[in-house]
């Protein structure tokens, strides 16, 4: 008859004893190179224990290396050298179990003070429940394979050569990088609003979240690399800042054109002989500061140069500017074009469509 193997998920009795490091040599997966775990490094972190004379504790992603809030999941109440490694009796919050019953946390992670000769362990500084353990082949803390569990052991229980590793940690060969690490994760949580309690998969989801959701509102697929979304931003500046230097070149053109209207304004009423040429100074800043008011005041003022004499600054601009409107004037100094040229041009495209040809012309 077939035996048939199932994987159940029921509530299991949390272990309390767990192995936290195994004897000989262990091997990470995170591209760090291999540390020797012997009885003398396993005695010297007993040792070490007593003396600290206090629990250590248990907390989530290495919390307590951040100096912020670090609750325990937590604490170890006793380390013992056995045949196969490094065993610690465990007491664990109600919260913790919850998270490992739910599955929300798997594994666990020591941190080690490593001696740098000859890479053994020294001490045991604290442990963190953790979802990216770094050792190779490591197991849940909490599985249940065909009903049996895999973890739970008592105080009585003595494990033997047959017993699954249930745990094991990445060391801390710096201590300071394992706290930078610890940082920048607790910098994320912060950023992306997510609780410390919260388990580290959180984290990671939030974040992938986030990324997909910058991927389509920069309409990219969800599965954009970090190139294609830096390349589009890029393109996005680009864009801007041509735009903006539109905007300038359109501001520039309004205030050119603005300018060459009140001249145009100021010389009329002169030439008008409403205001006299020595009112000119006057009469541009009164115009430039308010265009309707100045003109305005030249419908309504009386004429300050005798009924029909001319005046020869009038002919001169006339002469100068070939009669053509302040806007034509502006266009003309924007393309660089005489105002002779564009007055002949005029001339050109309304003697074509009198002739009903091409209005085409070229300056």
């Amino acid at each position: 008859m077939e035996k048939e193997v199932k994987l159940t998920l029921e509530m299991a009795e949390l272990p309390e004893w767990l192995r936290l490091l195994p004897l000989g040599e262990v091997n990470l997966v995170d591209g760090r190179p291999s540390f020797e775990v012997d009885p003398e490094s396993l005695a010297a972190m007993v040792k070490a224990f007593g003396v600290r004379g206090t629990d250590l504790v248990i907390d989530y992603e290495h919390q307590s290396l951040t100096g912020g809030q670090a609750p325990a999941a937590g604490w170890i109440k006793d380390l013992e050298v056995r045949e196969d490694g490094l065993w610690a009796q465990v007491e664990w919050t109600s919260q913790a179990q919850e998270y490992l019953n739910q599955r929300e946390y798997r594994y666990f992670s020591p941190v080690l003070r490593l001696d740098p000769a000859t890479r053994r362990p020294q001490e045991l500084m604290h442990v963190a429940l953790t979802n990216i353990p770094a050792i190779q082949g490591i197991k849940p803390v909490v599985a249940k394979w065909g009903g049996e569990a895999l973890t739970a052991l008592t105080s009585q229980a003595k494990p033997g050569p047959e017993a699954l590793e249930t745990a094991a940690a990445p060391e801390a060969e710096d201590g300071e990088v394992c706290k930078e690490k610890a940082r920048w994760v607790e910098e994320l949580r912060a950023r992306l609003e997510v609780p410390p309690e919260a388990p580290e998969s959180v984290l990671w989801q939030r974040s992938t979240e986030l990324f997909q959701d910058l991927a389509q509102n920069l309409d990219l697929p969800r599965e954009a690399t970090i190139a294609q979304v830096k390349g589009r931003l890029a393109a996005l500046k680009a864009g801007n800042d041509q735009a903006a230097a539109l905007q300038e070149e359109l501001t520039a053109l309004k205030d050119r054109l603005t300018e060459e209207t009140s001249i145009r304004a100021v010389e009329d009423a002169i030439f008008a002989g409403k205001i006299s040429p020595a009112q000119k100074d006057w009469a541009l800043s009164y115009c430039r500061q308010d265009p309707d008011s100045f003109r305005i005041y030249v419908d309504q003022a009386p004429r300050v140069v005798p009924v029909g004499e001319r005046l020869n600054l009038g002919e001169e601009r006339d002469r100068e500017d070939q009669g053509l409107t302040p806007e034509e004037l502006a266009i003309c100094r924007a393309i660089n074009l005489t105002p002779e040229a564009y007055s002949q041009a005029k001339v050109e495209m309304a003697q074509a469509k009198k002739r009903g040809g091409d209005t085409r012309w070229q300056l």
